[in-house]
């Protein structure tokens, strides 16, 4: 044969596979077009396909495999019957695509179980795989499955072991036969049958003793589904603990002890997070028997006679409680949580169950107040100390009253007693509405400390009340209250407890106003968080709820109480800083005329309007800074608002003695930061970290995520946030609206036609939709910088004139130069 008849031979080859595969997509596209005969594929049409399973060329028959798995059940016939098919290639092959179904093949179980007996090994061991890709819908198959544990093939039996795994509490009667399964000569099997026998929880427990040997095993992996089995198998136990009879429950106790020992005596072979996961299924079983107190006493009792027994009962056991409740509340608590699994006590002459701690008389004192208190108090010098730590509590620790709108009258200097009537209501609202900067979290962190003062005249009512924080957006929890999951969160946290607080005890306390819940940034909110704070439900649990925010919530129109802060008016503003330096320890080291002179810079900053007190807080800061830092006998003090952010920022990287970036450094990666934070609705909000870091970057910036880190862990300006961790919001609003502001005025200048195209239309569509009170704040920010860093900027500007416009500020229109504006938060 020449060399040309080779070539054309090939060429002929290559042909033939193209015009099969041609076919075969044809013959796919067909099924899957809407033309009315080929709606639903009938055996003709699908016959074809199945045939070229077998076919000579490999890509024809993946090809064919992956048609078969997109038509899903309707080709499940065809499979069937092809497993029956003389060819065995073909067999394994149907027995495959089969298992890529998934759920889809559930009609393929019964001729998959028959194929587990056929004669080629391959041919059982696809079968056995399919059985567990489909999953709970292949229990029938369950009997030749373990069947299939003794093959001879040890594929099929490595199979057979993972598809039970799969099935799970559905093959439970495969027990005994995974039991033996535990013994195979070959290590995957010994593996896959521990682990399928995790899979069944509690209805394993025979399997117990034969898996404990497996911990000693030569294969690492083996000893790794032994473990797992064994912490599957207790953790079913831990699940139905309060059920459980004593005796069961000593004798689980007793076994998974020895479990426990063999892995601390061999901690070379497993690893701490191993001998953890039978260590604390192992503890809460523990605990639970420690709580059952009252078997002996109960059994005790009704050996008496009936006329004692009753009159114990009427007289003795109420007046035990009352002491107790008088004493010793928590005791109370305690026994009611021993006597909980006892849930069907049988009434004499009576054919009635009641739980037993009401047959005895102390489930009517378990949640009573004077037991919520006592519970209250026992984490109260926990709290005390721990709720101060939280970061937004401690950078407000120096509170001054300012004077505060309350229901709609003026309070001069809001105290405990002006809230008392609002908290003395069996549902309590509160909401602190007003803008950035304006104290709303500083009030509400001065709340939650009256909340638990130690003397009854300093507190929000008669009794105590734990405060939490909720700051950041709720996960979603399948089949739980994210609300509720958050609180115990934080609650666990605060009362420094190692594990979370029960769910009917934590309702308890919520309905009953012993812990009082602050929703911070309530307006910042993602919309799944909002929803799930809703005081016009009757199912909410929280009595005692207060809310800040940048807007006046509506909250379904429930009774509530609004504060609203009110800006420190200029010719208060000596007073304020005077008792701000005091406060801080600090006054002193100011002489008289330096403490006049900075009043009065701040009054020419201020001009005729009013100034947030954050803003205040700030400027004493800086001179705090300022004479600590002094050279000379002048002080350096910024000259208005957007320089008093910088000089902000430059106080806090003083600070820094490692690897310190240069100011002029920060402020542009804090600019950069910021922008990110409020670009998409101008108003302070969470950023992406790969955003900012493509920010960064973009600006040929190396190494963004040390700029990230360096922001939030040396400087505290960013704090990261998110169940993922994946997103980060500056820690103060006002500041972030500054430097997005400083960073906008940069890009666009006095340049009218980029202000118009890339700011100002979607400033004017935000404030037609009503978002005018929650982007104000940034406006007015963007306009004091433009005024103070924009040269020759006037009051007259265009730009000046339509920021103030959208920000509702009326603005005055005879005035020159003017670079700070009065207004800003």
């Amino acid at each position: 044969m020449t060399h040309y008849d080779a070539i054309t031979k090939q060429a002929r080859q290559t042909l033939l596979a193209t015009f099969k595969l041609v076919v075969l997509c044809l013959m796919l596209f067909l099924l899957w077009t809407g033309n009315s005969w080929a709606q639903i594929p009938d055996d003709t049409k699908i016959s074809p396909i199945v045939e070229k399973l077998i076919d000579n060329n490999a890509r024809v028959r993946l090809e064919a495999h992956d048609a078969l798995v997109s038509i899903g059940s309707p080709a499940v016939p065809a499979l069937i019957d092809v497993l029956k098919n003389p060819d065995f290639n073909i067999r394994w092959r149907a027995a495959w695509v089969l298992g890529d179904m998934a759920s889809e093949a559930n009609l393929a179980v019964g001729a998959l179980a028959e194929a587990l007996q056929d004669e080629d090994a391959q041919v059982r061991m696809y079968a056995a795989l399919a059985l567990g890709e489909i999953g709970k819908a292949a229990k029938p198959a369950v009997p030749t499955l373990m069947a299939a544990l003794q093959d001879k093939e040890e594929y099929v039996r490595i199979y057979a072991a993972a598809a039970l795994r799969r099935l799970g509490g559905e093959a439970k009667v495969a027990v005994p036969s995974l039991m033996n399964a535990l013994k195979d000569k070959n290590p995957r099997v010994r593996k896959n049958a521990a682990l399928a026998l995790g899979t069944m929880g509690s209805e394993a427990t025979p399997a117990v003793a034969d898996i404990i040997p497996l911990l000693k095993d030569a294969e690492y992996y083996v000893r790794y589904a032994a473990v797992k089995g064994l912490s599957g198998i207790i953790g079913g136990y831990q699940d139905i603990a309060n059920n459980l009879p004593s005796t069961k429950l000593i004798k689980v106790i007793s076994q998974f002890e020895q479990v426990l020992k063999i892995l601390e005596a061999n901690q070379d072979k497993f690893t701490e997070f191993d001998v953890a996961k039978i260590r604390r299924p192992l503890e809460a079983l523990k605990a639970e028997k420690e709580t059952r107190l009252f078997d002996r006493a109960v059994e005790w009792l009704l050996q008496h006679k009936l006329l004692l027994g009753i009159a114990a009962y009427i007289t003795l056991l109420p007046s035990l409680w009352l002491i107790l409740l008088r004493v010793t509340p928590l005791w109370l608590l305690k026994i009611n949580n021993a006597l909980k699994p006892y849930t069907d006590f049988s009434l004499p002459f009576v054919n009635v169950n009641v739980p037993l701690r009401y047959v005895l008389f102390v489930g009517w004192f378990h949640y009573h107040p004077q037991v919520l208190d006592a519970w209250v108090e026992k984490y109260m010098n926990s709290v005390r100390e721990q709720f101060p730590k939280k970061d937004t509590v401690s950078s407000r620790t120096s509170y001054i009253p300012i004077p505060v709108v309350l229901n709609g009258n003026t309070v001069s200097q809001l105290t405990p007693e002006n809230l008392r009537a609002t908290f003395d209501k069996k549902r309590s609202c509160l909401v602190i509405c007003g803008e950035g900067g304006i104290g709303k979290t500083s009030l509400a962190c001065q709340i939650a400390s009256w909340a638990i003062a130690e003397t009854k005249d300093r507190r929000l009512c008669e009794h105590l009340m734990l405060p939490v924080l909720l700051e950041e957006e709720f996960r979603i929890v399948e089949n739980k209250s994210s609300l509720l999951e958050a609180i115990r969160g934080q609650l666990q946290a605060l009362i420094d407890e190692p594990e979370p607080i029960c769910a009917e005890l934590l309702t308890r306390l919520l309905r009953k106003q012993r812990i009082l819940v602050i929703v911070d940034r309530f307006s910042e909110l993602k919309t799944t968080t909002r929803e799930a704070i809703g005081p016009d439900s009757p199912e909410f649990p929280v009595n005692a709820l207060v809310i800040t925010s940048r807007i006046e919530e509506k909250l379904g129109r429930v009774n509530k109480t609004t504060i609203k802060p009110l800006r420190i008016e200029a010719n208060k503003l000596s007073s304020f800083m005077e008792a701000y330096l005091m406060q801080r320890g600090k006054r002193d080291v100011f002489t008289d005329q330096e403490f006049f002179d900075a009043c009065s810079r701040l009054s020419l900053m201020v001009g005729q309007g009013n100034i947030t007190v954050l803003l205040a807080k700030l400027y004493g800061e800086q001179l705090i800074t300022a004479v600590e830092t002094r050279q000379g006998t002048s002080l350096q003090i910024p000259e208005n608002i957007p320089n008093l952010m910088l000089g902000y920022l430059n106080e806090l990287n003083r600070d820094v003695t490692t690897d310190k970036l240069d100011d002029r450094t920060l402020h542009q990666y804090a600019k950069i930061l910021a922008w990110e934070c409020l670009q998409a609705n101008y108003q302070p909000g969470n950023a992406k970290r790969t955003d900012a870091i493509a920010a960064l970057t973009s600006l040929n910036i190396n190494e963004p995520e040390k700029c990230l880190e360096y922001l939030e862990n040396c400087l505290h300006l960013i704090q990261t946030i998110g169940s993922a961790k994946d997103e980060f919001r500056f820690c103060l609003d006002p500041l972030a609206e500054y430097l997005a502001a400083l960073y906008i005025v940069e890009q666009y200048g006095n340049n009218d036609g980029k202000w118009r195209s890339l700011f100002f239309r979607k400033a004017d569509d935000l404030v037609k939709t009503g978002n005018q009170d929650t982007i104000q704040g940034f406006l007015l920010a963007v306009r004091d910088c433009y005024l103070s860093q924009v040269p020759n900027a006037k009051e007259s500007d265009f730009i000046s004139q339509k920021l103030g416009k959208l920000a509702g500020y009326t603005v005055p229109v005879n005035t020159s130069i003017n670079p700070v504006i009065s207004t800003t938060p």
